[in-house]
């Protein structure tokens, strides 16, 4: 088959060679129609779930909603584990599945299940909703604006009815997690002395809001030959309008709605705040769809930014395009390995020649370059595969290896070419062309498939290490393969055109004919004495063998990518108002560095965001000027923590964007030493974290050491008395009912205004809800219209409750994670292991877990050990 292929190609060389650079074209034509991304989804199959619980906290959360969730999910087909966190109003559940089966179907498994479980829940709680699939990378873009003109509720009520819509309609785009601004709502804020003095309770302006806004329908009106819509109008849509609702009628005098609260237009409750360059504004990010390649979606959204441009011009607000770009990473990376490929090309043709001394057969070798990169990439997408940074180092590591195949077939070609004109009875040069093209045809194909079969470990990987690696290894043996392809047929064509009629040296070529001597004398050396290249050979092996476990253990190079993400975390409890202010002075301190060009803060959580923290919690995005080697970005790193570090009792991480998604995705965490420690009792669990900390903090190297549940959060303990409340004539539903609508907000209707729906909320006054002793003087109302406040039924004390409850595999854990500073990682967490098992004991129901990124980075380094092993038996 071989044999006629190669003469196929000989005889029809014309039709070959329009065939190749009709594959030139058309892989050119789709390089440059190709999606780019950073890394191929390297995220296990997991679903996320979302429950919105107002007003409950983290441990309400963790009985009433994440358990029953959980259990809900047990027994689904191919699930792995459940991990979740229950935080103040929120339970968020991720179902981890076997990395081989399908996300959608997982996605609909789970959602049969959360179907079920909805009458479960206590009244108020949301549904459960699986957050929108995001692709691996998640963000493609952070975005944000800022104005002096426009309040941040105005420019709010633009992001939410005009710029998020825009962005989501965009092919690739998942979602937008809005982060600051204030969220409209037409609130009726409660003012107790004014509600003591007409006798008025929080229930009668509940039902009375409620009745008296909503919309409603009102059906149709059918003669015999006519339908008419009815449409019910008139319903308050204003702050004036629903504060002249009669609540009551006494003595012929209306209580109006106004005569006891304040109606107006007014920001809803903060879950988040964000700001940009040290100014209030709004940050968005913009999350790619599974599968989606971010450069394509980046600039997808950019160009539908262009379309607010004159909207913001108008209206005096800045938007600012390019807070996290991750796309940027991606055009550099292309940028830098097209000149590599350029580079190494060059220098190919460079020793071509050097060692043929002929520029035509140099010109034949050299195209096996493009022709086996062009068809391996235009396989790759016609699979399926898109082009991201893994796929394009592979391409980039073939580059040496395409060209072996076509140097060996062309050099023999030209060798027999100039010894037939010398012969007295030359061959025909097709003949001459062909056998000399088959006399090294075995050992081009067996060693082109050796060098594939070196690779083929790393399509067997598994995990996050598979997910990432295996594209590289796929690349690199299609480049491979269609080098081979290349010289079986291309270079044999190509050397009938070009070397049969051309003028052949007779002498071997000035380089080669140098170090013929030389060679020649030392393989006589060694002929005669094999025993000691074959002995030095295994050495050699040997010696690299035995260094090889000893090099420690990364699981990627720390990549340079022109950007920081700083994470902070106050005290628990800590309000968005003061995470902002400390925010602002951090980015006064990171914009005097010259190489930052920008700095945005975030606080808090979005609506189905991927991240769900507290007020306490805040992230940076720090970018910098582009073009920095990556010296200078370690040194930019290196002043940001210098400035972290002088910072009294916050705790931090700072890191690259794609490291950070790759720890996270293997453990959880952004850390890559992750330490669960699991058990029920959670006071227990408390102190053993506080003891694991302050071991890891006394490591060499250890840094952003944190607990991840934190306690001692700050809270308000209402307990209702049940004497107190049967003596007053109460229930305990009435205090209940009453504490949630004052500071959680009652959301009683919808209005809308054009084609805008706001909510109608009952709250108390903004000036009361910042008082904790004005609590107590909350009124509630009996049976006898009698006003009874507050305390006069239930104990108010402050005590400390938990920021959030962590579950694994239903268990309850206590976590603490931390990250090593120049040193090895492996090495790190070994020592750990050691002090751990030697200083800290542990009762019999509770136990530490390793779990983090640094023992997916160990497991994968052995396996990447085992590859080369591999390789070198081989070789």
């Amino acid at each position: 088959m071989l044999a006629a292929l190669v003469n196929f190609s000989i005889r029809f060389r014309g039709v070959v060679l329009m065939l190749a650079v009709v594959l030139m074209g058309y892989g050119i034509y789709k390089i440059f129609h190709a999606g780019l991304d950073i890394f191929p989804e390297f995220a296990p199959k997991l679903v996320t779930i979302q429950t919105e619980a107002p007003g409950l906290s983290s441990e309400q959360v963790e009985i009433l909603v994440t358990q029953p969730i959980e259990q809900s999910l047990a027994g689904i087909i191919d699930l792995d584990y459940v991990r979740s966190e229950s935080i103040q109003g929120l339970s968020i559940i991720t179902a981890i599945f076997d990395e081989h089966t399908d996300v959608y179907r997982n996605r609909q498994l789970v959602s049969e299940r959360l179907a079920g479980v909805i009458k479960d829940l206590p009244p108020g709680v949301e549904a459960p909703v699986p957050v929108p699939l995001a692709s691996s990378s998640a963000t493609v873009l952070t975005i944000g604006l800022t104005s002096d003109e426009y309040s941040l509720m105005e420019m709010r009520d633009l992001v939410d009815w005009t710029l998020v819509p825009g962005i989501l309609s965009v092919e690739g785009v998942a979602d937008v997690n809005v982060f600051g601004g204030d969220i409209r709502q037409l609130q009726i804020q409660l003012l107790p002395d004014q509600m003591k003095q007409y006798g008025i309770s929080i229930q009668q302006i509940v039902d009375a809001a409620r009745q008296s806004t909503g919309i409603y329908g009102a059906g149709f009106v059918e003669s015999e030959s006519q339908r008419i819509t009815l449409r019910v109008q008139g319903q308050p849509v204003s702050g004036e309008e629903l504060g002249s609702v009669v609540l009551q009628r006494k003595q012929g005098r209306n209580i109006l709605l106004r005569d006891v609260a304040d109606v107006k237009m007014a920001p809803a409750p903060p879950i988040s705040a964000a700001s940009i360059m040290g100014e209030p504004g709004i940050v968005m990010m913009v999350i790619g769809q599974y599968g989606a390649n971010t450069l394509t979606v980046s600039r997808s959204v950019e160009k539908a930014l262009s379309g607010f441009e004159p909207i913001f011009s108008e209206r005096g607000i800045k938007l600012h395009s390019e807070l996290f770009r991750p796309a940027n990473y991606i055009e550099d990376s292309l940028k830098n390995i097209t000149g590599h490929l350029m580079v190494g090309g060059m220098f190919v043709i460079v020793i071509l020649l050097l060692f043929l001394f002929n520029l035509r057969t140099a010109m034949i070798s050299a195209m096996a370059i493009p022709l086996s990169l062009l068809s391996a990439a235009i396989l790759l997408l016609e699979l399926g595969v898109n082009l991201n940074i893994m796929v394009l180092g592979g391409l980039a590591i073939a580059l040496g290896e395409v060209v072996d195949d076509a140097i060996i077939d062309t050099e023999n070609i030209f060798r027999r070419l100039r010894q037939n004109r010398s012969l007295a009875n030359p061959q025909s040069p097709l003949e001459v062309v062909f056998n000399a093209s088959m006399e090294v045809r075995g050992s081009v194909v067996y060693a082109s498939f050796i060098v594939a079969i070196v690779f083929v470990p790393l399509l067997t990987l598994g995990g996050v290490a598979g997910r990432l690696f295996s594209p590289l290894g796929f690349s690199y043996i299609l480049a491979i393969l269609m080098s081979l392809l290349v010289a079986l047929t291309i270079t044999p064509a190509l050397c009938y055109l070009f070397l049969v009629r051309s003028r052949l040296r007779d002498k071997d070529p000035p380089l080669i004919a140098m170090i013929k001597p030389w060679y020649g004398s030392l393989l006589r050396v060694l002929g005669r004495v094999p025993s000691v290249s074959i002995m030095a050979s295994l050495l050699f092996c040997a010696v690299g063998l035995a260094i090889l476990p000893r090099l420690g253990g990364q699981f990627l190079p720390d990549l340079r990518e022109g950007h920081y993400i700083v994470h902070t975390t106050l005290l628990p409890g800590t309000s968005l108002v003061e995470s902002i202010r400390v925010g602002n002075r951090l980015t006064e301190q990171f914009m005097d560095i010259s190489s930052v060009r920008s700095v945005s803060q975030w606080a808090g959580r979005a609506e189905r965001g991927a991240d769900t923290y507290g007020s306490h919690y805040s992230e940076f995005e720090i970018d910098l000027k582009r073009g920095l080697s990556g010296r200078e970005q370690q040194a930019v790193l290196n002043e940001l923590r210098e400035i972290l570090g002088e910072f009294p009792g916050l705790l931090y991480e700072a890191n690259t964007f794609l490291i950070e998604r790759v720890d996270e995705t293997i453990s959880g965490y952004s850390s890559p030493v992750v330490i669960n420690v699991y058990g029920n009792d959670l006071d227990y669990l408390d102190r053993k974290a506080t003891e694991i900390s302050a071991l890891v903090r006394d490591i060499e190297g250890a840094t952003d050491v944190q607990v991840r549940s934190p306690p001692a959060t700050p809270m308000l303990d209402i307990r209702a008395q049940l004497d107190k409340l049967a003596f007053w004539g109460l229930r305990p539903v009435d205090v209940l009912s009453a504490v949630q609508t004052a500071y959680e907000g009652n959301i009683v209707s919808r209005i809308s205004q054009g084609n805008r729906l706001y909510d109608v909320a009952v709250v108390l006054h903004a000036n009361q809800r910042r008082d904790l002793h004005e609590v107590g003087d909350l009124p509630l109302r009996n049976s006898d219209n009698e006003l009874v406040p507050l305390r006069n039924v239930a104990d108010i004390r402050q005590t400390d409750g938990r920021y959030n409850v962590l579950h694994q595999g239903g268990q309850r854990v206590q976590t603490i994670t931390a990250n090593a500073e120049g040193r090895d990682i492996v090495g790190f967490l070994d020592e750990i292991r050691t002090r751990l098992h030697q200083e800290v004991s542990f009762q019999a129901d509770t136990f530490p877990e390793f779990t983090g990124a640094a023992i997916g980075r160990h497991r994968h380094d052995r396996s990447l050990y085992s590859i080369l092993f591999w390789w070198a038996s081989l070789s």
